[in-house]
């Protein structure tokens, strides 16, 4: 897959995520039902502390603590997808998790900026309240996984030094670029 593709697959996700939360806010806010009893329930509901295991743990990690953690997060998994890409060619498998993951970082960066938080709007009876972003993560982990593990062998060959090697090149790369362009 290319590049593009990945990333416009990625937008468009995130897009959908977007669209159903904004129908949600406007028409559908004080709604609550069942999908499918007495599992799953319909019932919207905005999460101020920022994440899920912020929530869970009452850990008080603020606005700009989740802004920085969602820059570092996005940082670590464009270099880690890079990385892999390059060692593994263009694995079907791993451009999908990786769609995933950015439609899911994409989701939760603008909810913490435009929503002060995230609208979760599927009940899942006793334990917690989610939505499409957190599906996609769950996609990410679960493709990630499976990628993993179809190519454990080949990737257990390669060392922590070779990929900070790519990295080092990736930066390299695109510190020349910055200075051509100024």
């Amino acid at each position: 897959m290319k590049t593009r593709t990945v990333i416009l697959s990625a937008i468009c996700l995130f897009i959908i995520d977007q669209v159903i939360k904004i129908v949600i806010h406007h028409y559908f806010l004080d709604v609550n039902f069942e999908i499918i009893p007495p599992l799953f329930y319909f019932k919207p509901t905005f999460n101020h502390h920022y994440s899920w295991i912020n929530s869970l743990f009452h850990l008080g990690m603020g606005f700009w603590t989740h802004i920085i953690l969602f820059c570092f997060v996005a940082i670590i998994f464009i270099l880690l997808y890079d990385w892999m890409r390059a060692i593994s060619g263009n694995a079907k498998i791993l451009n999908i998790a990786f769609i995933f993951s950015l439609a899911g970082l994409m989701s939760g960066f603008i909810g913490t900026i435009c929503w002060n938080g995230c609208l979760d709007y599927i009940y899942l009876k006793p334990l917690f309240v989610f939505d499409l972003k957190d599906l996609y993560i769950d996609c990410f982990v679960i493709l990630f996984l499976l990628y993993y593990i179809r190519n454990r062998k080949y990737l257990s060959t390669f060392k922590a030094k070779d990929m900070v090697d790519h990295f080092k090149e990736w930066f390299t790369i695109l510190q020349s670029k910055i200075k051509t362009k100024n």
